[in-house]
């Protein structure tokens, strides 16, 4: 992509958005291990619920400001001595080879902006067996979840429904990538890495008063062929051993 690509706030989504990504993630690999990478963990909010699985935990992003408040959730905690938290960008990792057992990107592929260079530098970390954990907004999915962008001003995604659908002005008005899941296995088998699984998630609705209403409704979309058009991606994929 030509221009900038925005920063995200995952965590910004909600308590249940978050819970909903961890449980899916857990439904298709095990969240635990030796050491884990969490790239672009902003303030730490998925972080410190995956640290407990791990002997060892990096979490890097380079929005410095998000940092600090990460290393100030776990000021003074026993998270402090096993989180490392360092500004760093994903498409230039400073670790060994073969370092790490689980990588997590949640809510991070859609604004790296050297996207095959980030994921060459994961299978590079990984070691052989090692697994890619990805969340990431779904083309399908009929409204840009980050808003559209006008003359300057970020505008609600319900002004533009179905703009993603059309992918040259999704490039026009929107700051981050959109994926269908055979483009990201196709991004990721170019990088060496094996898909495993692919699910979709619907809105977690943690905000809204409607989607609080037909939450129950869209939860059952999410568990049957329309999940296609959930809002985002869920998926594994492996360094093969």
């Amino acid at each position: 992509m030509d221009k900038q690509l925005g920063l995200g706030k995952s965590s910004a989504k909600g308590e249940r958005g978050i819970t909903k990504r961890l449980d899916a993630l857990s439904r298709q690999t095990a969240l635990r291990g030796d050491r884990l990478l969490d790239v672009g963990c902003g303030d730490g909010v998925y972080t410190v619920r995956l640290a407990d699985g791990f002997s060892g935990v990096e979490a890097i992003d380079i929005q410095e400001d998000r940092l600090a408040l990460f290393t100030e959730r776990i000021k003074d905690t026993p998270l402090q001595r096993s989180i490392t938290v360092r500004a760093m960008s994903a498409a230039e990792l400073d670790y060994p080879d073969a370092s790490f057992d689980l990588v997590t990107a949640i809510e991070v592929m859609e604004h790296v902006a050297e996207l095959p260079r980030t994921l060459a530098e994961i299978h590079r970390v990984l070691r052989p067996g090692g697994r890619l954990c990805i969340t990431t907004p779904n083309r399908w999915f009929p409204f840009e979840t980050h808003g559209v962008l006008y003359r300057g001003r970020r505008y609600p995604s319900s002004r533009a429904p179905f703009v993603t659908w059309v992918r040259p002005v999704h490039r026009r008005f929107s700051d981050a990538r959109t994926f269908t899941a055979a483009e990201l296995r196709q991004h990721l088998a170019e990088a060496g890495l094996r898909t495993l699984s692919v699910d979709y998630m619907m809105p977690p609705f943690d905000r809204s008063g409607i989607g609080r209403r037909i939450r129950d409704v869209t939860d059952r979309i999410e568990r049957s062929p329309l999940s296609f058009f959930g809002m985002t991606l869920i998926v594994t994929a492996e360094k093969p051993a």
